[in-house]
């Protein structure tokens, strides 16, 4: 029998026993119904340890999406007729995480769907590490059946809430790495790339504009004509085709927003994927130039106190207006502590504090803050990069007392 890792069925052993093999013992994997999936297992193993191996006491969030809980109760009550069964229990999640970077994955099943930065999965203790309500239900339940210890811990504290201006720093996805010219574009993986975006530069053939239809584009593009944007094409959308303008220069700007980390599609390439046609014309010619967002942010601080301080004068309100642009603030701490960066204000892009690389945010939600811990802070001044893809809102940078990552299905 075979499972996928997603699914509720026990884990099968990797062959069948032998008399120079022992067998292996077969574990489930589930959420609900704890009773109902260990009858499952009893009937594929009809001997041994009953265990589940990852007991999902929440779930993951994906940009688009809403932000996934489970009932306290519900899930205490799943737990509790696991244990009364004599079962063994590996909790997934107990601690929440964050995917900081760009190390979020993504789901495919139909649809792509690349997850969020929060891996918060309403655990136990959740993404900074503070004790919830489901953490002390938890404790109730396991204290039933087995020793528990009497240190709890401490209760979750408000962050410091304050906010400051964002200062314009020019546009940043012009600061570059070499390109590469062939007649296709090059994947992220023929360039050795690992960072979120590339840039596709084609000259149209008697300046014309027309239908230009991709075969794949993994995973968001922002197809520009001269340095206009004319629009996006998504993954998530299965876009293929977009209506392009009179002009001279096309320019795909193209995000990998998160690998597939399961099944047949582990490894699969990123960035514009197939033929590339113009009114049924392939378009040939490519420029692919590389974008490292983290280098490209690590310069943007760097030059902010120089060559860049000269241009910080610049109009907030032209820069709004100009799409994709790196904007940077100040702040100061007492000392270093856990802080909360709200970015409803912002629309699409990437946080940085003191080098610290926070993550992607979107407004697409459902997420609506970046955890930022406290070892990423230091006493007295400290820096924010933000490099925004779209536009800001309001230039200014807001950090509150808590968490808000989206609303839920309730």
């Amino acid at each position: 029998m075979r499972c996928s890792p997603w699914s509720w069925a026990p884990w099968p052993c990797p062959a069948p026993p032998s008399r120079s093999r022992p067998s292996c013992s077969s574990a489930g994997s589930f959420g609900s119904r704890s009773a109902e999936r260990l009858a499952t297992l009893r009937r594929h193993q009809s001997t041994g340890p009953l265990m589940c191996s990852e007991f999902w006491d929440g779930w993951f969030d994906w940009w688009g999406g809403v932000h996934h809980t489970t009932d306290v109760a519900t899930a205490a009550a799943d737990l509790d007729e696991l244990l009364a069964a004599g079962a063994s229990v590996n909790i997934y999640m107990f601690h929440g995480g964050t995917n900081f970077a760009l190390t979020n994955g993504a789901n495919q099943k139909g649809r792509y769907l690349p997850l969020v930065t929060s891996y918060d999965y309403d655990a136990p203790l959740d993404e900074a590490g503070n004790p919830t309500e489901k953490f002390f239900a938890f404790r109730e339940v396991i204290a039933r059946y087995a020793p528990v210890p009497d240190e709890l811990p401490a209760a979750a504290e408000a962050a410091p809430a304050f906010e400051v201006p964002l200062t314009p720093a020019g546009a940043w996805t012009d600061l570059a790495g070499p390109a590469s010219t062939t007649a296709q574009p090059e994947t992220f993986d023929a360039l050795g790339h690992l960072s979120a975006l590339v840039r596709y530069d084609a000259e149209l053939r008697d300046a014309r504009g027309g239908l230009l239809v991709v075969d794949e584009v993994r995973d968001l593009a922002w197809v520009s004509v001269d340095d206009r944007v004319v629009g996006t094409l998504s993954r998530t959308r299965h876009d293929r085709a977009i209506r392009i303008p009179d002009g001279r220069t096309l320019s795909i700007l193209v995000e990998d927003q998160g690998r597939v980390n399961y099944d047949r599609r582990l490894g699969e390439e990123k960035g514009l994927i197939g033929e590339i046609t113009l009114d049924g014309a392939p378009v040939t010619g490519w420029r692919s130039t590389p974008l490292d967002v983290a280098e490209i942010a690590a310069e943007v601080d760097a030059e902010i106190d120089t060559e860049l301080d000269a241009t910080t004068g610049t109009d907030a309100a032209d820069v709004l207006k100009t799409g994709p642009a790196a904007w940077t603030s100040s702040f100061t701490l007492d000392a270093p502590t856990d802080l909360v960066l709200d970015t409803m204000a912002w629309s699409k892009g990437y946080a940085f504090v003191n080098g610290f690389f926070l993550g992607r945010y979107w407004r697409n939600g459902p997420q609506r803050t970046l955890s930022v811990p406290a070892p990423a802070t230091r006493e007295g001044a400290n820096r924010l990069v933000v490099l925004e893809l779209e536009n800001v809102v309001e230039p200014r940078a807001v950090f509150v007392g808590a968490p808000s990552l989206g609303d839920t299905e309730e």
